[in-house]
């Protein structure tokens, strides 16, 4: 029952809506806001208590490593504008990392309360790459959960991966840590890949050019940050070129 003076609490393009709420619990919420976050999060739990059902009734033989093997990363920005084909998903959140497979992850981000720069890695792929993960770190699972411990192998494989589509090396493993600290590797090395990417597309930019991209692509970070990146890309690049200049003489 609802109280016929309750207002939706959503929003209609910036503006609030101007409905009576339908339902108060949780949240005070008209009739097509409530139909609107359904769609957006029963698919995905329903489609994770599928793979749960599944995955109790296969045996671990069953399991196709190659998949992880060979699972190819996708960038994560181009699915943050709403529904897209399957993809796996790494999520971190502090010491640990969750593994889950969705056609929409700018929605499960959202249902997790979690940030956009929490997403460390997304493969193309579905339910079968997904157990395939599961198995693979079985050893880093919080019981049945779609949780892990977000350990240097798990770090590493997704480090691999996003490096693989930029062209750069993935970060060293002597400058990962097991636990929390890997996380915060993994955003260092988040805005590196960044970095490269406004760097290569500018071709060898001035720092005004870097940090004027960076802000239209809202990177985020503070100035000092983006100053020091562009000096690391600069110098890298630097170096890179210097040396095939060498090696061609």
């Amino acid at each position: 029952m609802t109280d016929s003076n309750s207002a939706c609490l959503a929003s209609d393009n910036g503006h609030k809506c101007p409905r009576t709420a339908d339902v108060l619990l949780p949240v005070a919420l008209c009739n097509a806001h409530r139909i609107e976050v359904a769609l957006a999060i029963v698919p995905d739990m329903l489609r994770d208590a599928l793979a749960s059902s599944l995955t109790s009734s296969v045996p671990a033989g069953g399991v196709r490593d190659d998949l992880v093997t060979m699972a190819t990363a996708t960038p994560i920005e181009g699915l943050l504008g709403g529904a897209h084909d399957s993809i796996v998903y790494f999520i971190a959140n502090g010491g640990r990392v969750k593994i889950g497979y969705t056609t929409n992850l700018k929605g499960r981000i959202s249902a997790l309360s979690l940030r956009a720069d929490s997403v460390l890695l997304a493969l193309l792929g579905g339910f079968e790459l997904e157990r395939a993960l599961h198995a693979r770190f079985a050893q880093y699972r919080n019981g049945d959960t779609e949780w892990f411990e977000l350990s240097s192998e798990i770090f590493h494989y997704a480090s691999a991966r996003n490096a693989a589509i930029l062209g750069i090396a993935p970060l060293p493993a002597a400058e990962v840590m097991v636990g929390p600290s890997a996380a915060t590797a993994a955003r260092r090395e988040k805005r590196k890949a960044r970095a490269f990417r406004v760097y290569a597309d500018l071709g060898q930019p001035s720092q005004r050019a870097f940090i004027k991209v960076w802000r239209e692509r809202k990177y985020g970070e503070t100035d000092q940050t983006v100053r020091d990146l562009y000096n690391e890309m600069h110098t890298a690049f630097e170096n890179a070129r210097k040396g095939s200049a060498g090696e061609s003489k």
